[in-house]
């Protein structure tokens, strides 16, 4: 039969390869199956359940998160859930799901969303490809409430090879371009905090990279703009958030601030970047040619 326990550190290169194998359309590596599951920056370590066979090899897990904001205070999460295919259709993901939906009732959770979990997410919802993984959930009670979509865009170190001009430029206009560091948080997140909170642990997590991967237009002391990359999924080539004041949008100052950050990519050596979870499809669309990649579904279950 097997049994069901929490996730260990040890587990990380079994659960790396339950992914490879599971999740064909999904980047995968140790790093990132890391991060959201024995190191992520939210730890849920009761939440993480590996489910391992009469030898102990490890054949599947699932991973879950509680909302850590005032507006999903009582949502959980399922981060993450993976069966290797060998295993698929012997009720191995269905106990899983069960015992992570008795432990989100259990700690007050009045509902479940899949994957889209704002501080610290794989994918902002499940691939529609995955059509077993669709049926599965759709078995289980689970009904689709939204799409999310990722897009790419080529990059190149010289691409964009006015950036450094521009910035100059910027300052004769008043505004400031800069790296962010640690000086520059307290404003930052003032300017976060006050139009997008669910963003602030990202890119806190982005500010502290090696170098910080946060670049910010200021005006004075305020931070009016900014863009982040790799505050979350560190080991892909993911872009974002980014935004830009309501009342400065339309002066090319999210523009730059994109192209600084899609350039610190190039120079890392990634030839295309994953910009994920996308609002502005027509802005990205003309200020880096993106395009549409990946279509997600988010399901959601009220829990009794």
């Amino acid at each position: 039969m097997g049994l069901i326990r929490e996730i260990r550190e040890k587990d990380v290169p079994a659960l790396t390869e339950i992914c490879r194998k599971a999740l064909v359309f999904d980047p995968i590596n140790e790093a990132v199956i890391a991060e959201k599951t024995v190191a992520a920056p939210d730890a849920f370590p009761d939440l993480g359940l590996a489910w391992e066979d009469h030898e102990g090899k490890v054949g599947a897990f699932i991973q879950g998160a509680r909302g850590i904001f005032p507006d999903d205070a009582r949502r959980g999460y399922i981060r993450l859930l993976a069966v290797n295919p060998a295993l698929q259709r012997r009720g191995i993901g269905s106990a899983l799901l069960e015992e992570l939906e008795k432990r989100l009732k259990a700690s007050g959770c009045q509902e479940i969303s899949v994957m889209d979990v704002p501080q610290n997410y794989f994918m902002p919802g499940l691939d529609y490809r995955y059509t077993n993984g669709v049926c599965f959930l759709l078995r289980h009670g689970y009904k689709m409430v939204h799409e999310n979509h990722n897009m790419l865009c080529d990059i190149s170190p010289d691409r964009w090879d006015d950036l450094d001009s521009q910035v100059r430029e910027s300052a004769k206009s008043g505004f400031e371009i800069v790296r962010a560091s640690e000086r520059e948080w307290p404003a930052l997140e003032r300017f976060l905090s006050a139009h997008w909170p669910a963003w602030c642990t990202e890119v806190r997590r982005a500010l502290d990279n090696t170098p910080p991967s946060v670049f910010v237009a200021k005006r004075g002391i305020d931070v009016i703009a900014f863009a982040a990359y790799q505050g979350n999924n560190k080991s892909l080539s993911w872009f974002g958030p980014m935004g830009t004041s309501p009342e400065l949008r339309g002066k090319g100052i999210g523009a730059l601030l994109l192209r600084l950050c899609l350039r610190e990519l190039a120079l890392q050596g990634w030839t295309q970047a994953i910009i994920p979870w996308v609002g502005p499809i027509c802005f990205y669309a003309r200020f880096c040619d993106a395009w549409l990649d990946r279509c997600f579904w988010v399901y959601r279950k009220q829990l009794s």
